[in-house]
């Protein structure tokens, strides 16, 4: 990614309706420098073209960029008629078999071991990869047919809310697209040693899950002893309009890894800044850290 494309990442997560799929596209781009982002974006735009032309629509944008909060007026755009007014079970039927049955797109329980499955340029060419980018998919291709979709973050699996979160049904892109039952999306939530409520159906902010996808990209370069790729996620985090303090921390100890002395030492009393008020320690430490980051430049 270039100086150029984070600063569009950066405008795009700061707008009022994010572009879900490009903002992945431009985080795909850190793992994949020759990149084109318009090209993962034409890959979108057929499988949505694909999708309707199964069901004799054509599909224009009548999301407006919106990347995954839903669809648009039954109007659409002037490229021709949405999927806008189908019926939630309907609607939730053409996204399986145009993009599990179809495209061939599921998950994979290996998936969890690759950096791919959390590059979105990988999954659209491998057809596969983890929940959460897979949701991505059914959510851009949803946006651009006119079908109302919002992402839910369960723990440690993301679903896909079809229709509105008062009238919808819940689906599971990981399943290729198959339906399921609160009761079914309940016992994901217990599996993950947490107690279900219904809080936990709710739509999941758009910046929320871009912080979940650069998330796993950080314990995946973690567990691989990979600083280089866990900086880049930490970076792009760090552009969200809300993240942790301790990210700070994080970058600051990156940096001094890979070289960056004076950087991380400036980034390790920023974060010592922030947090003494209510991390004392934490705060002490990272200062005591600085100072030795600044000692091997002597």
């Amino acid at each position: 990614m270039s100086a150029r494309t984070r600063r569009q990442f950066a405008d795009i997560v700061r707008r009022e309706s994010v572009d879900l799929g490009l903002a992945c596209l431009l985080i795909a781009a850190e793992a994949e420098p020759e990149l084109e982002p318009l090209q993962g974006l034409a890959r979108l735009d057929a499988l949505a073209a694909r999708a309707g032309a199964l069901f004799g629509v054509t599909t224009g944008d009548p999301g407006g960029g919106g990347g995954g909060g839903g669809g648009g007026g039954a109007e659409g755009s002037a490229a021709g008629r949405t999927l806008s007014g189908l019926d939630v079970h309907t609607a939730a039927e053409i996204l399986r078999e145009a993009l599990g049955e179809q495209a061939g797109f599921h998950g994979d329980p290996e998936d969890y071991e690759s950096l791919n499955a959390s590059v979105l340029t990988s999954v659209l060419r491998r057809r596969h990869g983890l929940p959460i980018l897979l949701s991505v998919v059914w959510l851009e291709v949803a946006r651009r047919l006119g079908i109302p979709a919002y992402p839910i973050g369960l723990p440690g699996h993301v679903i896909v809310g079809i229709g509105s979160p008062d009238r919808h049904v819940l689906v599971d892109p990981f399943a290729g697209g198959r339906m399921i039952t609160v009761h079914e999306a309940a016992e994901k939530v217990r599996s993950a040693g947490v107690a279900f409520t219904r809080a936990h159906l709710e739509p999941m902010a758009q910046t929320d899950l871009l912080m979940r996808l650069l998330g796993n990209i950080r314990v995946w370069a973690a567990r691989a002893d990979d600083a280089a790729t866990r900086l880049w996620a930490v970076e792009l985090s760090l552009l969200l309009p809300h993240h942790p303090a301790h990210l700070r921390r994080e970058r600051g100890e990156l940096r001094i890894r890979l070289g960056d002395f004076l950087g991380g030492a400036g980034d390790l009393l920023a974060f010592a800044d922030v947090v003494t008020p209510m991390e004392p320690t934490a705060a002490s430490a990272a200062r005591e850290a600085a100072h030795a980051a600044r000692a091997r430049l002597n």
